[in-house]
């Protein structure tokens, strides 16, 4: 039997150096440090556009999802560390509608929680769930370098270059977010991260706080989540998340501070019902 597996897969030296040489070809193609461009991107982008406007908001049904498309793959025009944030305005422009007052949900290390709570913007709006993001939301694009195609291998994350097209797709996103951001303004943070809740560069302090609309906003609420039986690093008043308070304070915000926010915690209880952090108090 051993013989007989061996024989089955037994390559003539032409074909095993062709193969060989098809593996070195597509290791040297993968160029850069992050995902190559999601398959199917345009149906994906395109049905998400199609079923955010006639479904989950029927308001924009007058949104034209081709025309977006084309704003968008304008951009994947341009070198794979050539884009900038403000290529993405055209796309913006039309894809851009208004966000429920108080229903405006940021967040840091804690994407699929958010997401969950969110209810498809039936609960919350977070960046995620408003049309331009949900029509890229977990999707990576980028052009070949010095081609015109789309490469699939691979492309540049921020540690390759910080003018990457999805970084700076994402940093044009946030900026719009925040600036259409109104009333009271929430936050989720997760106090469990080694590094600290609140990441003192990231997205949500480089592209978000810093857009606030002063005369827009009545107050802040930071919920500091913790993983069920996991640590706690910090919370409200505590390390980095002081750092946020304080930050808010200078600038002149009304805010407040929850530490595992009820509702919150009873959804992630959903996972872990019989944990003794999900005990309920008879």
């Amino acid at each position: 039997m051993a013989a007989q597996g061996c024989a089955r897969c037994w390559l003539s030296l032409p074909a095993l150096l062709l193969l060989l040489a098809a593996g070195s070809a597509g290791s040297a193609h993968a160029r850069w440090g992050g995902q190559g461009t999601s398959p199917h991107l345009q149906s994906i982008f395109l049905g998400r556009c199609a079923e955010y406007s006639t479904l989950l908001g029927p308001q924009l049904r007058d949104k034209n999802c081709t025309a977006i498309w084309e704003a968008f793959r304008a951009v994947l025009d341009k070198e794979p560390c050539a884009v900038l944030p403000s290529d993405y305005d055209p796309f913006i422009s039309l894809s851009r509608h208004s966000i429920p007052q108080d229903k405006s949900l940021f967040w840091e290390n804690n994407q699929f929680l958010v997401t969950s709570y969110a209810e498809n913007a039936r609960r919350f709006m977070p960046l995620q769930d408003v049309l331009y993001g949900r029509a890229a939301d977990l999707l990576s694009w980028c052009r070949q370098e010095n081609a015109s195609e789309l490469d699939y291998q691979s492309c540049p994350t921020s540690d390759d270059c910080e003018n990457n097209a999805v970084d700076s797709f994402w940093k044009r996103a946030s900026i719009q977010y925040s600036k259409d951001s109104s009333g009271v303004i929430h936050v989720m943070l997760n106090g469990s991260v080694p590094t600290g809740a609140y990441p003192v560069k990231g997205f949500f302090a480089d592209f978000e706080v810093p857009y606030f609309q002063k005369d827009k906003i009545t107050r802040i609420e930071i919920w500091v989540m913790h993983e069920i039986g996991g640590p706690n690093v910090e919370s409200c008043g505590e390390g980095s998340v002081k750092i946020l308070e304080e930050r808010l304070k200078e600038m002149g915000f009304q805010y407040s501070c929850i530490n595992d926010y009820l509702p919150v915690k009873l959804l992630k209880c959903v996972d872990h019902s019989t944990h003794a952090d999900c005990a309920l108090n008879s």
